[in-house]
């Protein structure tokens, strides 16, 4: 594993929440395509169209999605204005108070009428209560909190949409994708939009949505191709047009091809498994000093993103002893990946012990 992530040689690295790592093996791939574009130029980036469509599938076939309706990315802040832009302004919102400033601040701003459901011990008693009574057009959401590491629970989610079918679920999947295995199809979820920088481990400028098809006839009509309303035949040409307008960065995108590659040889056995171990035994130890908020403590599922109480000198102190994390709302964000161990975990706590 620290061949594969030199820094790992130097650093105990609980930071990927706030940025993954790049594996040698991704820099070996990004560069050869570099190579092709020097070498090949056009003769390579004629092939762009198959190429991005090959990502697609890749892309469709980790998450369970439809490829039709799958859609690469720069990042999800670029894909989610796009997306609130076709909205009726006469649409309505619930949002999670001080959820992401990406979700919430475009909803915000584009004056869409808007109810806040604090993320407390009630969140989902609550988002309920705001569903019976003002009957949202949207939903939109993280699916794990960015500092807190406060995390959807599934079930609810698909309970909730069976419960009130014509509200649109849209999820931040940033913080999530890549730390344990989802079913799209199978999920109460409309719309996942994701960046692909951290737990994937895939670089930047790369990303992707995936929408449900009964959705986006809805959001985007779809036009026929030969105008034959019997003819059955389809087009997604709206739904693509829209998210990836211009030319697409074949080096960025098959980065994020190869990630997933990388991420179904190694398999959920190694990715996810392990870590939510050790994230299990992290938060047990944080509780036992004191360090989480009484909300993260009573929830039965969480992320492996904690933030435990800490300053600015506690910060530069776990610095000082090569264990590299951030600074987030009112604490210190520690976040584990499939290449953190339990001996990052004690090392940490030794620290925070002294």
């Amino acid at each position: 594993m620290i061949d594969q992530f030199p820094i790992l040689k130097e650093y105990t690295y609980l930071n990927t929440a706030n940025h993954g790592l790049l594996s040698q093996d991704i820099v070996d791939h990004r560069a050869s395509l570099d190579l092709k574009m020097r070498d090949q130029a056009s003769l390579f980036t004629n092939k762009r169209n198959v190429f991005i469509d090959e990502v697609r599938h890749t892309i469709a076939n980790f998450m369970d999605a439809d490829p039709d309706f799958t859609a690469v990315i720069p990042n999800f802040s670029t894909a989610f204005n796009t997306l609130i832009n076709g909205f009726d302004s006469a649409s309505i919102f619930l949002l999670l108070k001080d959820d992401y400033p990406s979700i919430n601040n475009p909803v915000e701003a584009r004056g869409f009428k808007t109810h806040h459901v604090v993320i407390d011990e009630q969140m989902e008693q609550n988002i309920i209560a705001v569903c019976e009574m003002e009957q949202p057009d949207f939903f939109c959401f993280s699916m794990v909190q960015y500092i807190s590491g406060i995390k959807m629970d599934l079930d609810f989610l698909n309970d909730l949409k069976k419960r009130f079918p014509k509200i649109t679920l849209i999820a931040d999947f940033t913080q999530y994708v890549g730390f344990e295995e989802f079913r799209f199809r199978e999920s109460g979820i409309d719309i996942i939009i994701a960046s692909c920088y951290k737990w994937l481990h895939a670089g930047d400028g790369n990303g992707f949505l995936c929408m449900k098809e009964e959705v986006q006839e809805t959001i985007f009509p779809i036009e026929k191709l030969d105008g034959n309303a019997n003819s059955g035949i389809k087009s997604n040409v709206n739904f693509i047009s829209t998210f990836e307008p211009g030319h697409q960065d074949m080096m960025a995108f098959g980065t994020l091809q190869q990630a997933i590659i990388k991420a179904h040889e190694l398999g959920w056995k190694t990715i996810s498994e392990p870590v939510k171990e050790l994230a299990s035994k992290a938060k047990l130890a944080f509780q036992e000093r004191g360090l989480l908020s009484t909300v993260v403590c009573a929830r039965k599922e969480h992320s492996s993103i904690f933030n435990i109480k800490g300053d600015q000198e506690l910060y530069e102190e776990l610095l000082d002893h090569k264990i590299i994390t951030s600074l987030r709302g009112d604490g210190l964000r520690i976040s584990f990946s499939y290449f953190n161990t339990e001996e990052d975990l004690i090392k940490l706590l030794e620290v925070l012990d002294l």
